[in-house]
């Protein structure tokens, strides 16, 4: 089975991903700005990690599995987002 456009699917993916993460830092920033201020360590983790991942799969085609670390900071991000949302409402 070929793989086609996975590569690029997935590299979109990850840019979608820290964009979505930024757009919500930054609200929650603008709307509560104490607890928003530590929100914004959220996406500038997740872009980091996107960042690598991304040039990963330009380099390989197929990127290694995540490591432990990496995913753990991943799910941390998306909790800390998630948590800044709710606080948005």
């Amino acid at each position: 089975m070929s793989s086609g456009l996975q590569a690029q699917r997935t590299e979109l993916a990850w840019l979608r991903t820290a964009l979505s993460c930024w757009a919500v830092g930054l609200l929650a920033f603008k709307i509560a700005f104490p607890v928003g201020a530590a929100a914004l360590l959220a996406p500038v983790t997740l872009t980091v990690i996107a960042h690598r991942r991304r040039r990963l799969l330009r380099a390989n085609g197929a990127p290694p599995p995540m490591s432990r670390m990496e995913g753990v900071l991943a799910v941390g991000t998306c909790m800390v987002i998630a948590v800044a949302g709710v606080v948005l409402l």
